[in-house]
């Protein structure tokens, strides 16, 4: 039996016509559009800024997209361009959740008991025991402040540094909580879906290059940052960053997660952001954190 993928892509040129890019890894395939071609008079303009996403069930003209609504869910590609067989084929395509509401937002409230260093008594004891563990990692009184870092010592989040998250409307939506003291769990974070967050994404500068990384911790040394909380890019992180990016992406996980690099750069470098993916290969025993900052020799190009 032929792959629904595979149906879905001979539909799409079908409607589309023959495509210019395919990167079957991403399910990404690029096509001249066709509002651009009427408004140029031509068959094709041979750009090929109509992008597929077949995986994600999305496209979008980086010409005219703003102009024209050719944006959105692959129905309304099918709708806007397609003959009514094209579209009944696409009902008999389409997955059962394209039409799913937008999932209610979790409200994230901060632990309990956490206060900011600088409303902090410098002479209470878990105070001096907390500023001293981020100063011992490298982190700066001006780190500190600028990222809103805090402490607490009651509650579930006891003796855990807590660095708060705010989404794009500056609403708190995740927190870190690293404990300083001995602990089995170094990190406590709400119980809130990484894959449906971006960190901090409320001070992120998408007409700059950003730099993407593992941990928290690491994003403090690197300009731009966005960590990712993990080694895997999240669906979410991705469509902003294929969206919203308007300088470079720069990979820099930690040493020992190469691979994991490797895929996340193979991942990204197609479409739009073709040649704008860079990727840091830092040693096995290290990560941002431990470089503070000194990045510059670690880039590594990929032939």
């Amino acid at each position: 039996m032929e792959d629904k993928n595979e149906v879905l892509v001979d539909l799409i040129r079908d409607v589309l016509g023959d495509e210019k890019q395919h990167y079957e890894s991403k399910g990404q395939i690029s096509f001249d559009c066709p509002v651009c071609a009427v408004e140029k008079g031509v068959e094709g303009d041979g750009k090929g800024n109509l992008e597929v996403n077949y995986f994600r069930g999305v496209y979008k003209c980086w010409a005219c997209s703003d102009t024209s609504g050719t944006q959105g869910v692959l129905g309304k590609l099918f709708d806007q361009f397609g003959n009514k067989k094209q579209r009944q084929l696409w009902e008999l395509l389409k997955p059962e959740d394209e039409s799913e509401k937008e999932k209610p937002k979790i409200k994230v409230r901060l632990p309990q008991g956490y206060t900011k260093f600088k409303d902090s008594n410098i002479r209470f004891i878990p105070h001096r025991e907390a500023i001293n563990y981020l100063y011992s990692r490298g982190i700066t009184d001006k780190m500190i402040e600028k990222y809103d870092i805090g402490y607490t010592v009651t509650g579930d989040y006891a003796y855990r540094i807590i660095v708060p998250s705010y989404d794009i409307e500056e609403e708190l939506n995740y927190f870190v909580g690293r404990a300083w003291v001995p602990n089995k769990m170094k990190y406590k974070n709400p119980a809130v879906p990484k894959d449906e967050i971006i960190f901090n994404e409320s001070r992120i500068d998408w007409e700059k290059d950003v730099y993407l990384c593992e941990g928290v911790f690491d994003a403090f040394f690197l300009p731009n940052p966005i960590p990712m909380l993990g080694k895997i890019l999240s669906n979410k992180l991705f469509e902003n960053l294929y969206e919203k990016v308007q300088g470079d992406i720069h990979i820099c996980l930690d040493g020992d997660a190469w691979d994991n690099a490797l895929r996340l750069y193979h991942n990204l470098n197609g479409g739009r952001l073709y040649n704008r993916i860079k990727i840091l290969k830092l040693p096995k025993d290290k990560d941002a954190c431990d470089l503070r900052g000194d990045i510059a020799n670690y880039y590594f190009e990929i032939k």
